[in-house]
């Protein structure tokens, strides 16, 4: 499983379209559960032939704490697009890694910068963890926290061992934000993907992954699997990491919880807490209804 599958294969399946959605922040609210009315949505999406995705910057086993083994998904695409999996089977489709000259770029200039970061396992062993900090920095201490019994601590003057790794996530204390565009410039052509801190809502996380490793390229990976486009395809999320998938498709929502310039960007709809997930798939199908007539 933890072989990067470059081939795409075609999956023999008949969807009319496929609905993506995130999940934290999109579907499920802070501490939370996805709602009686998204869940009777995902239900009668079912009913009309429409392939349900979940879109995730989660690791599988992140994931696996917050939703059930049955939750109403046909596919996943999971660590922002670095594994995509197949929900209803728990099969593994795709997957794609850091190698060890990238994990050797990034390491090296994450320690010039001195950005406390940590490096995760390739897929789907992505919850194990190694860590480096540089400075007081009680966001980073807290996910740490959470991933305590997997997590080993790097000393200060060694790199990363692994010769393969899923990624690397820095986590950047409000007044080091403006640091984004230079890890971009610096580290490409590996994919940097910025998204607001979860735990603290207000530290920068920027996601390091493998060139072309992002929920939008995954979507693209899997619509060509199951044969469909992105004029048959809906997105919707909430923060900067799903803004490749949103840019990709016409069809695209975020919930009013997003940050503005994301509204302003697409088409908003209710905040999560209001079942915006629901409002913008009830657009979306009565605009899709011909098709579904058929």
């Amino acid at each position: 499983m933890n072989k990067v599958m470059k081939d795409i294969r075609f999956i023999p399946l008949k969807y009319l379209g496929t609905c993506v959605s995130d999940l934290d922040g999109t579907l499920l609210p802070h501490n939370g559960e996805i709602s009686a009315g998204n869940l009777a949505m995902l239900e009668e999406l079912r009913q009309s032939g429409i392939c349900r995705v979940l879109a995730t910057g989660r690791s599988l086993f992140s994931l696996q704490k917050v939703i059930p083994p049955d939750a109403p998904f046909d596919y996943v695409i999971f660590a922002t697009g670095a594994g995509i999996m197949d929900w209803q089977s728990k099969e593994l489709i795709y997957s794609q890694n850091l190698n060890e000259r990238q994990i050797l770029l990034a390491s090296k200039v994450l320690d010039e910068l001195k950005l406390d970061y940590m490096i995760h396992k390739e897929v789907p062993d992505t919850h194990i963890m190694h860590y480096k900090a540089f400075g007081e920095n009680p966001d980073f201490l807290d996910r740490v926290g959470i991933y305590r019994e997997f997590a080993t601590e790097l000393d200060p003057s060694a790199r990363p061992s692994w010769i393969s790794a899923t990624q690397f996530l820095a986590i950047v204390p409000e007044q080091r934000q403006e640091v984004y565009p230079l890890l971009q410039k610096r580290l490409a052509p590996l994919t940097t993907i910025r998204t607001t801190s979860p735990l603290d809502f207000s530290s920068l996380w920027i996601e390091i992954f493998a060139p072309g490793v992002n929920k939008g390229d995954g979507l693209l990976r899997l619509l060509t699997m199951l044969g469909l486009s992105l004029q048959q395809t809906m997105v919707i999320g909430n923060d900067y990491n799903d803004l490749h998938m949103l840019e990709i498709c016409s069809n695209a929502f975020v919930t009013a919880n997003a940050p503005d310039d994301l509204k302003a960007q697409f088409r908003a709809v209710a905040s999560c807490a209001e079942d915006g997930f629901r409002q913008a798939a009830e657009l979306w199908i009565q605009a899709l209804q011909p098709d579904l007539n058929k």
